[in-house]
């Protein structure tokens, strides 16, 4: 594959903080690039570097940014839209903020119009205006529009009439997806794509992804999307970036594989430590001349000790409590009915947590998950049913807005309200910089203003705030929104193995299935249940998406389909065989190439490795061009 940049002696600190020590990236066309590391290391900001809004520090050597002229354009899309400045621009025009020479045009367009009202005449204006639409179409305003509306019908948006401003977080979030999808750019970043999208959405995302040609860099605390979008991992830690080739899943075997070395050369480490640690407590009779070379060697070992401690993997200490209640029922539900303006929500309720129920509350955005949640928290009362609860139960929220934070107040501050030790609900107290450092705070960090924290950190100190309390019920709503991979795994594994009932809204599906016991799908205004995780209501949500294809074809009459079909399957049936062997032929191709694939090492044939990911991918999107043919035919 051809380069399509390459940067060199990337250098950036922000006071004592460094974000990037002499580090390096080359990117090649048709990456398919996922970008992880701990919230604050730096993945918005290679992004903000990639797209030249901030420029490394000078260093020597200085920074390089080598660009393929032939090839390189880039797009970012950001996690959330600027409204501010465009606040005039219609949903169907919104995606006009990302092309300032376009906006200005249209602009333009707008103020010739409005005078046209008034005269539409005047011939100087009515040239005006044909030589504004000309440019416009010369940079191909009208071609990106037309891409971009469909992509918003794809979302199924809606609402094209709305004020922009008072749309939901999903609602923003379907028309940023519908602006990146919709560039010519051949390099197009993405940070945090799949916030406050549903399961529906996501998927759909995930199959542009897929069957696109353009290069593109992905941070995403869905594991899911990465392990299946992905062809390479760049990973930022401790102010280098690293490059893995494949998937996350991949990667994260790699790690296993790094991590297993690491010990036993650790463990070779110490051995060697205890040998020269004995020959240092002889006697001076015993030992004879003290060896000064033996003596700086024995401290390089311990250095080279705690490096290798350092590159072990971090983790976060989160300590779930709860009051202890042994209830086996804390909350039951008997034919509930809710309405809201006389618009009915639910229907026909009958739900029951359980003491060990950890439940995963899913369905698609604007279906009730958190008027369900305001039930259960008595904020909303049911209109019909009834509801009971234990007495007394004490039920805590995490939810997506999060406890507000004062910029000016340190993290120190925030978290012990003036006293020394934070009081833990089992009982227990620990001093604030320890409690702090098990959630990656460390150091002199804790002494600095929340102002200077990621997006990602600021999460996480929420997170630290939030886990110093006890309750009966937890409810977790989004949790996973803008956590590290690295800290939304030890969240995950503390869920797992906490004894107290959870509920969780969330769209991470491996988060789901990794935590939860029960799920809970909401589906024309009622609750249907699965035992297990995310992964217990596949079969239920693929049947639900046949019932939707069906009901849309189901448009079209009969007969008319019944004689499509039939003048069709006359005029091509030889093109019909031949694309089904042709069909057949290729998936054999791609079922050899990746049994090949698996029975590679990596790490040992990289270069064989990419060009057999490179055979399947042409192989794959060839048999994309078939299967799109044959149903084309067929329709």
């Amino acid at each position: 594959m051809s380069i399509l940049c390459n940067l060199q002696n990337i250098n950036l600190a922000f006071g004592e903080k460094v974000i990037f020590k002499d580090a390096k990236l080359t990117i090649s066309n048709g990456d398919k690039i996922g970008l992880i590391g701990l919230n604050g290391q730096g993945k918005s900001t290679l992004l903000n570097i990639l797209s030249e809004r901030l420029i490394p520090d000078k260093s020597v050597p200085p920074f390089i940014f080598d660009k393929n002229n032939d090839s390189f354009v880039l797009f970012y899309i950001p996690q959330e839209l600027t409204i501010e400045g465009f606040e005039d621009l219609s949903i169907s025009d919104f995606y006009l903020s990302f092309y300032p020479e376009l906006l200005n045009f249209f602009r333009q367009l707008q103020t010739v119009e409005k005078k046209l009202i008034e005269d539409y005449t005047d011939e100087k204006l009515l040239n005006k205006q044909q030589q504004l639409l000309d440019q416009f179409q010369e940079l191909g305003g009208w071609d990106i529009q037309n891409r971009y509306l469909n992509y918003l019908k794809t979302f199924e948006f809606h609402t094209l009439n709305a004020d922009i401003k008072n749309l939901s977080g999903g609602e923003l979030k379907k028309i940023a997806l519908s602006i990146g999808l919709s560039s010519t750019a051949n390099l197009v970043l993405w940070d945090e794509p799949t916030n406050h999208l549903d399961i529906d959405t996501i998927e759909k995302l995930e199959d542009e992804f897929l069957t696109t040609n353009k290069t593109f860099i992905l941070i995403s605390h869905d594991r899911y999307l990465l392990n299946n979008v992905t062809t390479r991992i760049i990973q930022i830690d401790q102010g280098k970036i690293n490059s893995f080739t494949g998937n996350y899943y991949q990667y994260l075997e790699f790690l296993e594989e790094k991590q297993k070395e690491l010990e036993k050369n650790l463990d070779k480490l110490k051995n060697k430590e205890r040998r020269e640690l004995a020959w240092l407590r002889q006697g001076v009779k015993a030992r004879g001349t003290r060896s000064k070379k033996r003596v700086e060697g024995y401290h390089d070992l311990k250095s080279q000790i705690q490096g290798l401690k350092d590159l072990s993997k971090k983790s976060v200490d989160l300590s779930l409590a709860h009051s202890g209640r042994k209830s086996k029922l804390l909350i039951s539900i008997e034919d509930g009915f809710f309405s809201y303006k006389d618009k009915p929500i639910f229907e026909n309720l009958n739900l029951n947590i359980s003491f060990n129920d950890k439940i995963a509350l899913i369905g698609p955005n604007g279906v009730g998950k958190s008027t369900l949640i305001k039930i259960f928290a008595k904020q909303l009362s049911l209109t019909e049913g009834r509801m009971n609860q234990v007495d007394g139960l004490k039920l805590v929220i995490f939810d997506q807005k999060r406890e507000s934070l004062i910029d000016e107040m340190s993290i120190l501050e925030f978290i012990g309200e003036g006293v020394d030790f934070v009081h833990l609900p089992d009982g227990t107290k620990k001093h604030i910089a320890s409690y702090l450092e098990s959630f990656l705070f460390k150091g002199q960090q804790i002494y600095s203003p929340i102002s200077t924290l990621s997006g990602g950190e600021k999460n996480r100190l929420q997170l630290a705030k939030f886990m110093a309390q006890s309750a009966d019920l937890w409810i977790f709503d989004e949790p996973t929104n803008d956590l590290d991979l690295e800290t939304l795994e030890i969240l995950e594994r503390e869920l797992k193995s906490y004894k107290a009932p959870l509920i969780i809204i969330g769209h991470d599906r491996a988060f789901l299935d990794n935590t939860c016991n029960k799920t809970w799908l909401i589906h024309e205004k009622m609750i249907e249940e699965f035992i297990g995780g995310y992964s217990s209501a596949l079969p239920y949500l693929d049947a639900l998406n046949l019932e939707k294809e069906l009901k849309l074809k189901e448009k079209n009459t009969i007969v008319k389909a019944q004689e499509n079909t039939e003048s069709k399957a006359k005029g091509n049936k030889y093109t019909i065989e031949k694309l089904e062997a042709d069909i057949e032929s290729i998936e054999l191709k791609i079922s050899k190439l990746e049994k090949k694939l698996e029975s590679l090492d990596y790490n040992l044939n990289e270069k064989e490795f990419l060009d057999l990911t490179q055979q399947i991918d042409q192989h794959k999107d060839q048999l994309n061009t078939y299967y799109k043919n044959w149903e084309d035919i067929n329709s």
